[in-house]
C-alpha cells in the first residue's frame, strides 16, 4: 500500500461534488451535483489533489466510488477520478451511513437504462458468458434482429463442411459474444430507453435489490412484460 492509500484519520468535514461532467462521467450516468463520499474504504476530504493521488497507485485498477444524489447513495467502478470538475462541499448527513466497503474485484458495473414509462432494464458492461451461445442469449434478451442475422450466417456455414463451417460458426459466436452489450444497448435505445446511471453490484440479483431503494418507482423490463401478458390473459 502506498502512502496515498492510507485513509485519512478522523471524520472529514468536506467531500467533493461534480460542478460539471465530462464524457467519462456522462458514460457513468453522472450529473453535476453528484457528491463523491468515499473511494474504496477511504473517505474523501474535499481535496481534489488527494483524490487524484488515490488513483496514481495502480492506475489500471478500478476503484469503488461511493456517490450521493439527493437521498440516493450508490457505488460505481472507475479507473479514473477525472470524471468532470470537482468542487469541495460540506459532507452530507448520510456520509457516515454508507454500506461496508467491498473490494472492487467482487463488483461489476451494470448499465441501467429506463424509458418514459418508468421501466428499467440492466446489463453488465462486461459480456455475459451466456453470450457465447447466441441463440439462447438473444432469445432471453429479446434481440430479434440480431437473432435473425445469426440464423442467416449459420445457414451460410452449412455448405462449408464440418471443419470450415464449424470454425466459422465459432468465430460468429465469439463476435456476437463480444458485441452483446452493444447489441442490447442499441435494441433498447431503439425502444426509447436512455441511460439512467451505472451501478456497481455483486450480481444482477444484488442490482435489482439496490434498485428497490434507489428508484422504487421503476419496474424491471421483464417483470413489466410479464405483468402485461398476465393482464391480457386475464381478459
Amino acid at each position: 500500500m502506498s502512502p496515498s492509500d492510507v485513509p485519512p484519520t478522523g471524520q472529514p468535514t468536506t467531500a467533493l461534488a461534480l460542478a460539471s461532467v465530462n464524457p467519462q462521467g456522462k458514460a457513468l450516468g453522472l450529473r453535476p451535483g453528484d457528491t463523491l463520499l468515499r473511494v474504496d474504504a477511504y473517505a474523501v476530504d474535499g481535496q481534489t489533489k488527494d483524490l487524484l493521488a488515490l488513483f496514481k497507485h495502480q492506475p489500471d485498477r478500478p476503484r469503488v466510488l461511493w456517490l450521493r444524489r439527493g437521498a440516493e447513495v450508490w457505488a460505481v467502478l472507475s479507473c479514473t477520478a477525472i470524471l468532470g470538475r470537482w468542487r469541495a462541499v460540506s459532507v452530507p448527513d448520510a456520509a457516515g451511513a454508507l454500506p461496508a466497503p467491498l473490494p472492487a474485484a467482487q463488483l461489476r458495473n451494470f448499465e441501467v437504462i429506463c424509458n418514459a414509462d418508468n421501466i428499467y432494464d440492466a446489463q453488465s458492461q462486461k459480456p455475459s458468458v451466456l453470450g457465447l451461445l447466441p441463440p439462447i442469449y438473444m432469445l432471453q434478451m429479446r434481440l430479434w434482429t440480431p437473432l435473425a442475422i445469426w440464423a442467416a450466417l449459420s445457414v451460410l456455414c452449412v455448405p462449408l463442411g464440418v471443419i470450415a463451417g464449424g470454425a466459422l460458426q465459432a468465430l460468429i459466436c465469439i463476435y456476437f459474444w463480444r458485441a452483446a452489450p452493444m447489441l442490447v444497448r442499441a435494441d433498447r435505445m431503439a425502444r426509447g430507453f436512455r441511460l439512467w446511471r451505472v451501478v456497481a453490484a455483486r450480481s444482477e440479483r444484488d442490482l435489482h435489490r439496490q434498485m428497490v431503494g434507489l428508484a422504487p418507482d421503476l419496474r424491471f423490463f421483464f417483470a413489466a412484460e410479464r405483468a402485461v401478458l398476465a393482464g391480457v390473459e386475464a381478459r
